[in-house]
């Protein structure tokens, strides 16, 4: 297995495994966004080939396994200022997540990790991470931060043996298709740098 940074021909496959780090939130809102018949991961695609907005093709790595990409991290360092009361425009769904956002500014957010089904289990997610690791030092950053579904169990038992602990939370607000109900988690990690 090798990581690299992601490139535009990722776009697709970007936006499959943002969807499943997302619980399905991606999709239900680039459905809102579709026009002239296309479907949601189109849009998904559309928007991981930009330059710019977090998600973008270039706040990502990707790990790739025999040729075949099988996971991806899309992480990036979060402003230091956010005034989590502008969300008048937002969708209603997303207000908690950027809520918790705004509570770790300056952070190396990691705004979705995932692995395809057929390679869970062995060991993208922890390389991933460390890739994490390694770019929240090298952008001077000293926190990392990430959410999650309270009810992912599987997923917040992985960041708590990474040394993540749980730091503030905030209902879901459900979206057609929500798998679950249940908060957002955030969790953090402090790196020592010595």
């Amino acid at each position: 297995m090798r990581l690299r940074d992601a490139n535009r021909a990722d776009a697709r496959d970007l936006a499959y495994l943002i969807n499943l780090a997302g619980e399905g939130l991606p999709e239900y809102l680039w459905g809102q966004m579709a026009e002239g018949g296309q479907s949601p991961l189109e849009v998904g695609a559309e928007r991981a080939a930009r330059e710019e907005g977090g998600f973008s093709y270039r706040h990502a790595r990707v790990c790739i396994d025999r040729g075949r990409l099988v996971g991806m991290i899309l992480a990036y360092r979060l402003p230091e200022a956010f005034a989590p009361e502008d969300l008048d425009d937002c969708p209603e769904s997303v207000r908690p997540l950027l809520r918790l956002e705004a509570r770790v500014p300056g952070s190396w957010y990691i705004n979705g990790i995932a692995t395809l089904p057929t390679a869970r289990r062995k060991g993208v997610g922890r390389l991933l991470m460390a890739q994490a690791e390694a770019s929240t030092i090298a952008a001077g950053c000293d926190l990392m931060s990430l959410i999650v579904a309270s009810e992912n169990r599987r997923a917040r038992t992985f960041y708590r043996r990474l040394g993540f602990g749980e730091v503030a939370t905030l209902p879901m607000v459900p979206w057609p298709g929500c798998p679950h109900g249940g908060d957002w988690v955030l969790m953090t990690r402090y790196l020592d740098r010595d």
